[in-house]
């Protein structure tokens, strides 16, 4: 049976963690940023170009985290969404404990290794000076980036993207005091913005683990135990194709420095610096809405609905659209770019202005494709995900080095048009598979519109009549289902229960607002969600909430109790602005 669903908590919930998102990526980023500029204008020109030039180690770093941490905290939310938060405690603890033992014997081997790296990075030896003096001081902490990242996903996905948020905002304003102490006014160069860097990660994580140690939080960490080797290798499975898109992305920057400056010289790879800088910001908008995906898509696979993920990943690639346009718009603006990274010559100025107008043109199909990637990813086809990402960047490479061989003055139109022809392959690809299987699956995203068994879904006004209407359908839905009568019967009074008291009690009645209800179904067992914007509430505190003498005042929570009473795993959660509700028979 199918019901309409429309897109309206769906599209609540990832406004809510978008939002979020995008301001903790985009303080990340604007400390990332600020590096940048406070070196151009106390160090020189020299000292940006030799952060872009070290970009490929500090994302390979960050490959290491999404790879202990990205996957644990996909898998954590499943769990969530599944109502096991002891198999979501598990997955952190494995994140945290993989981070502590490997990421730091990883940042002592990269700090023992720095000449190696920096003869890999670059031929010219007159470039390496201000990469090994960062790098010197980098690679040591790397490990509290690693943490730091992991308790920022696990957090948000938790259903509190905000206290990541106000967390990595005192990052950043710490990394930008130490910036402005350690390059400006004690005059430790390039240094002083790795120790900035190394500050920002020491305070999220300190705040963070206030939260963590909160009882409301859905993790706890455990001592590892010989189990947690089977949660890493699954971590690693599931973070792999996230990691190796970074690392290939990283080797990638470091090609393109070095096609760029063997085309261009010296200017051409501080104007690709600056694209690069720009770019990072417009990942800022992207990582935030794959995030979105992952904490959001990964409760919707533990709930069993796919119809809810499609009309996410809808939602999401329409997101990135409308994000996009204000980059694009920034960066053809004159001069607004080169002044950020203290340009005085109009020559200089004009000739950037030009790059990047060109260059922007790129951001938006690099944006879809990201977007597909990360939904490709949530379905586990590993595989799709690795050629789109080796497929993508290797366009990049070929189209833009060609130009740089044949034609250097028309260079910067190989992003937009590897962009573009890359975009266009896909989308044809997703459109003859889906077709293949005779349109089992969207011909947008590849996500299957059932997954075996039954489900319904409505998407309910907060109006008494359509609240029974459904009721109704419900009941026939379920009468349909291998239940036994005495399963159909609580679980028909504990619908009746939950969505008359969010119909009656929820502050979300506005006409065109509505709750959601998903049943899944099959011969192992039957899930319920119902999930509402209103006000927080948790009707498992029914009991706390009233007298408990039921012929008074508690006489309102009647149905409630009742309901906390003939079903045993029945759970509650507020997330993402939703009041979550979850019975599992």
């Amino acid at each position: 049976m199918e019901n309409k669903r429309n897109t309206y908590i769906i599209s609540k919930a990832l406004k809510s963690f978008v939002l979020a998102s995008i301001l903790t990526a985009a303080a990340a980023q604007l400390a990332s940023t600020f590096d940048a500029i406070i070196v151009a204008h106390f160090v020189g020109e020299e000292a940006v170009s030799a952060l872009s030039l070290v970009m490929p180690v500090t994302t390979f770093i960050s490959c290491l985290g999404l790879l202990m941490a990205f996957g644990a905290n996909a898998l954590a939310a499943r769990e969530i969404g599944s109502h096991n938060l002891e198999g979501a405690s598990d997955f952190f603890s494995t994140a945290v404990w993989s981070i502590l033992t490997i990421g730091v014997a990883f940042s002592m081997l990269m700090y023992a290794g720095i000449p190696v790296i920096m003869e890999i990075i670059t031929d010219e030896e007159s470039l390496r000076t201000l990469p090994t003096d960062y790098l010197s001081v980098y690679v040591l902490g790397a490990w509290l980036e690693m943490l730091s990242y992991a308790f920022c996903l696990f957090v948000a996905t938790d259903g509190h993207p905000r206290k990541v948020t106000m967390a990595v905002f005192a990052g950043v304003l710490v990394n930008a005091f130490v910036d402005l102490l350690a390059v400006g006014f004690l005059d430790w160069g390039i240094k002083g913005a790795a120790w900035g860097s190394l500050a920002q990660f020491a305070v999220n994580i300190l705040l963070l683990t206030l939260y963590i140690r909160q009882p409301i939080c859905s993790y706890s960490l455990k001592w590892p135990k010989r189990k947690n080797i089977q949660f890493f290798l699954e971590n690693i499975k599931e973070g792999a194709a996230v990691s190796i898109s970074n690392i290939l992305m990283a080797v990638t920057v470091l090609l393109l420095c070095n096609i760029i400056f063997n085309a261009l010289g010296e200017r051409g790879l501080f104007f690709w610096s600056v694209c690069l800088q720009m770019l990072l910001i417009s990942v800022v908008f992207i990582n935030g809405i794959i995030e979105s995906l992952f904490a959001i898509g990964g409760i919707l696979l533990g709930e069993h609905d796919t119809r809810g993920l499609d009309l996410l990943a809808r939602r999401a690639l329409l997101a990135v659209f409308v994000l996009m346009i204000p980059m694009i718009v920034l960066m053809c603006v004159p001069g607004v770019v080169g002044v950020m990274f203290g340009i005085k010559n109009d020559n200089e100025m004009a000739d950037l202005n030009h790059v990047l107008r060109i260059y922007s043109l790129a951001l938006l199909p690099f944006a879809l494709t990201l977007i597909t990637v990360a939904t490709y990813q949530m379905l586990e086809r590993i595989l799709l995900c690795v050629c789109v990402v080796v497929g993508q960047l290797s366009v990049t490479i070929l189209v833009v080095g060609a130009l740089a061989y044949y034609a250097p003055a028309y260079i910067w139109w190989g992003f937009p048009l590897a962009g573009f022809s890359f975009l266009a392959v896909q989308l044809l690809y997703s459109y003859i598979y889906s077709h293949r299987q005779k349109c089992r699956v969207s011909a947008l995203t590849l996500i299957p519109y059932s997954e075996g068994g039954r489900r319904f879904d409505s998407s309910v006004r907060y109006r008494s009549d359509e609240v029974y209407s459904v009721l109704n359908d419900i009941d026939a839905f379920l009468q349909e289902s291998k239940l036994s009568e005495h399963d159909i019967f609580c679980l028909n009074l504990c619908c009746e229960e939950l969505m008359t008291n969010i119909a009656k009690h929820s502050h979300g009645h506005i006409v065109h607002h509505s709750f959601d209800v998903h049943i899944y179904t099959d011969d192992e067992s039957t899930c319920v969600a119902l999930k509402d914007g209103g006000k927080p509430f948790n009707p498992l505190l029914a009991d706390k909430m009233a007298d408990p003498d039921i012929g008074k005042e508690g006489s309102e929570h009647l149905g409630l109790r009742l309901v906390n009473t003939i079903v045993e795993n029945i759970s509650y959660k507020y997330m993402y602005g939703l009041n979550i509700v979850l019975i599992k028979i």
